[in-house]
């Protein structure tokens, strides 16, 4: 069964990229993931306030939702076609391009889906940071969705 590894941060361009991962996954009847990993920012700051945890469990909920609120509504349009779709929400330590190329080599994907931009900012003239590291890493084949 061909295997699509659907990357998102669920920046304005996911509708895009899940529109363009729908197109082929009925095509070949392909099984998709749709993964969100969940970047942590520096909290070194939080060591000067005296609510160090429980700021950072709250924000640590925040991200889950959020990521659970992403993944599910990538997936609702593959699900709506009857298609095979799992969701993955995993806690990055690493960078993101690491995390997907490690989750897509292991699993034995046969292709990374990623939007060329997300929610990072502009880093890189044409192309966003993550997916730039995703396609030269070379752990599969990329589709990056503009």
């Amino acid at each position: 069964m061909y295997r699509i590894l659907l990357a998102t941060d669920g920046s304005k361009s996911m509708k895009r990229l899940v529109g363009e991962v729908l197109t082929i996954a009925v095509a070949v009847k392909a099984e998709v993931t749709i993964l969100n990993v969940i970047e942590h920012n520096d909290y070194s700051y939080m060591a000067r306030t005296p609510y160090t945890v429980e700021v950072k469990n709250d924000v640590d909920k925040q991200l889950k939702a959020e990521a659970d609120r992403i993944v599910d509504e990538a997936a609702s349009p593959f699900r709506d076609k009857g298609l095979k779709v799992k969701t993955k929400i995993v806690d990055g330590v690493r960078s993101p391009a690491d995390v997907i190329c490690d989750i897509a080599s292991k699993d034995g994907y046969n292709l990374i889906a990623i939007g060329s931009r997300g929610l990072r900012g502009v880093k890189e003239l044409f192309l966003g940071s993550v997916s730039n590291k995703v396609a030269h890493l070379g752990c599969t084949n990329v589709l990056i969705v503009r």
